[in-house]
């Protein structure tokens, strides 16, 4: 978010941080935020193999998956709108995306950078978002995990309803939204890196204390030794002892 915003302090003359407290955020904070959530996740050990958004969603989708740099992005989606693919996309060169990268407009894995074009873009600002083959998409690439990075939860009931049913399949998998808006940020967001470790993902909780001093402490066992530990009543004084 510091990197955004100073990037954007340099484009626009303005706070990108100050825009994420508006009810309805600038497009740029939405993908700032999106990409930092992307980094929060990472920093716990949870990096996606395949990715997947439409919009502002396919340019944070398509920043996770190497396409372009987060400064180059930010300019993306600072300028679509207001200045047209064409003029946004000047001078930033699409690299292949390094996972899988799901079009939010047409379902299916982007092969190469040569389709992120302009008309990838136009069709992005006014094209629906292709859900169902999205998530079809998805659970053909064996995804077990979804993880939500958005502002707020909202993809459980879609990707339960469109994932494709079989007879002996495990069923949709678990939905995980990093933020809620009723809840405390980082209530939701612990939450959501319990709910990772749950469905199985290897979780490096030592991400969760960076900047901490945390220690190891020995609790007893289970089950417990029976053993009590009350504090004595004092007895008699000894013989001798003053009053």
């Amino acid at each position: 978010l510091d990197r955004c915003d100073a990037e954007f302090r340099r484009e626009r003359g303005a706070s990108l941080l100050e825009a994420l407290e508006d009810p309805a955020p600038a497009p740029a904070a939405l993908y700032a935020l999106e990409c930092a959530l992307t980094a929060l996740w990472s920093s716990v050990g949870v990096r996606p193999a395949a990715v997947v958004g439409h919009g502002l969603g396919e340019l944070a989708a398509a920043r996770a998956a190497g396409v372009f740099s987060l400064e180059e992005g930010l300019r993306l989606a600072s300028g679509l709108g207001a200045d047209g693919p064409e003029s946004a996309l000047s001078g930033i060169a699409m690299a292949p995306p390094s996972i899988s990268l799901v079009s939010g407009v047409t379902g299916r894995v982007v092969t190469s950078a040569d389709e992120l074009d302009e008309a990838c873009w136009h069709r992005q600002e006014r094209e629906p978002a292709a859900f169902d083959g999205c998530v079809e998409t998805l659970a053909g690439l064996g995804v077990q995990v979804v993880v939500e990075t958005g502002p707020d939860a909202g993809l459980a009931p879609g990707v339960a309803a469109a994932w494709p049913r079989s007879a002996d399949g495990p069923g949709a998998p678990p939905v995980l939204s990093s933020l809620r808006r009723d809840q405390d940020p980082c209530d939701g967001f612990v939450a959501a890196v319990a709910g990772a470790y749950e469905a199985g993902l290897a979780v490096s909780f030592a991400g969760l204390f960076a900047g901490e001093t945390r220690r190891r402490i020995s609790l007893p066992g289970y089950p417990f030794q029976r053993r009590r530990h009350w504090i004595r009543e004092p007895g008699p004084p000894p013989p001798g002892a003053g009053g």
